[in-house]
């Protein structure tokens, strides 16, 4: 039998950040016979019954000692009878685990997205035996010849929608942790600026701050908001589960995204699997953009330059806007679908 462990963060759809990772879950059970998580904490998810989840206890109250006694007790029950183990996200799990994965000769697999390069990151990949990623430019200033670069996992079929354009006000979505590297300030003073030339739009923000540092910048965004007196054009949403995003996506004619050069976004790739039209300051997206992308691709923190391309994305025509937005999808699904990563990852072992 070929069985998979997994170590995991979290595993519940109604999670806003985590919660896509039931869907890698689903997908791993195609190809294994049997699928264990071991997870801190688990929610709501519905999953093929080859897999199994064990919890760690953190949503029961579980100490911390009590949760580090579970986890080796798992891995020890379960370690034997898996082909390998695949650590998700963080890389200390790859450390808790390397000493029991030895005994048993088993390869650990990190997958690691993320623009911090911590000293368990760099202890981590002397000890597992890949490190798979999106893209290599996610993980900035970090070398290893231990890098699979493999794509996002994004399940197109989930986000697809069929799109009709209008001419009523045009809906603009921006998605992501509340958190100044997504400088929303500068999308909130391009919608001055389009408010200024009387284009008739709105503006939606889903998101919530979860860092320490978020709460006082989403502070200043809501009164930047006021100052710029956008209160009718701008709602900040907060907290959308995962399970729920889809429908944001798919209302939204254009998905904005704000931070700089670096790993890819998958907000923004969850959008353009939806058929919406997107623009970035990253410069990394253009691989994905085509033809697009000098019309796009906005200079990053700059407001003028975004609004610019704002209105003259709205302005375009109906078939430009479908032909644009057909490539975008198909892009997606050429790239970073959630079917081809899983397979790619599969493979190693």
């Amino acid at each position: 039998m070929k069985n998979l462990l997994i170590i995991a963060q979290k595993v519940d759809a109604e999670d806003d950040l985590l919660g896509f990772f039931v869907e890698w879950i689903r997908e791993f059970a195609k190809y294994f016979d049997r699928v264990s998580v071991i997870t801190l904490t688990k929610g709501n998810y519905q999953l093929p019954g080859n897999v199994f989840v064990y919890s760690l206890g953190k949503e029961r109250g579980n100490s911390k000692i009590a949760r580090a006694f579970n986890f080796y007790k798992y891995l020890f029950q379960l370690v034997p009878k898996s082909s390998g183990i695949f650590a998700h996200m963080s890389p200390v799990f790859v450390v808790a685990s390397w000493p029991v994965a030895i005994i048993y000769k088993k390869k650990i697999i990190l997958w690691y997205l993320h623009r911090s390069i911590t000293s368990k990151l760099k202890i981590a990949e002397k000890l597992c035996y890949k490190i798979v990623t999106a893209v290599k430019e996610s993980l900035v200033g970090f070398k290893s010849k231990k890098i699979v670069e493999t794509g996002h996992g994004i399940s197109v079929e989930k986000f697809k929608t069929d799109r009709n354009w209008t001419d009523g006000a045009v809906k603009i979505l921006s998605v992501g942790r509340v958190s100044k590297i997504k400088d929303y300030e500068t999308l909130l003073r391009a919608a001055r600026i389009l408010k200024d030339g009387f284009i008739d739009f709105n503006i939606e923000i889903v998101g919530r701050p979860i860092m320490l540092p978020d709460f006082p910048y989403f502070e200043y965004l809501k009164s930047l908001n006021k100052e710029l007196n956008l209160d009718d054009v701008v709602r900040f949403i907060g907290f959308v589960s995962h399970n729920k995003i889809v429908d944001y996506y798919k209302k939204s004619d254009i998905v904005v995204g704000m931070t700089p050069k670096g790993g890819i976004d998958k907000s923004l790739l969850e959008a353009m699997a939806s058929g919406a039209l997107i623009l970035t300051s990253n410069e990394e997206m253009a691989r994905y953009l085509g033809k697009y992308d000098k019309e796009l691709v906005f200079d990053y923190g700059k407001s003028r330059d975004l609004a610019d391309k704002l209105v003259q994305v709205i302005n375009w025509s109906f078939l430009q806007k479908n032909e644009t937005s057909d490539f975008l999808s198909d892009s997606v699904k050429k790239f970073h679908n959630l079917e081809n990563l899983i397979e790619k990852i599969t493979k190693l072992y």
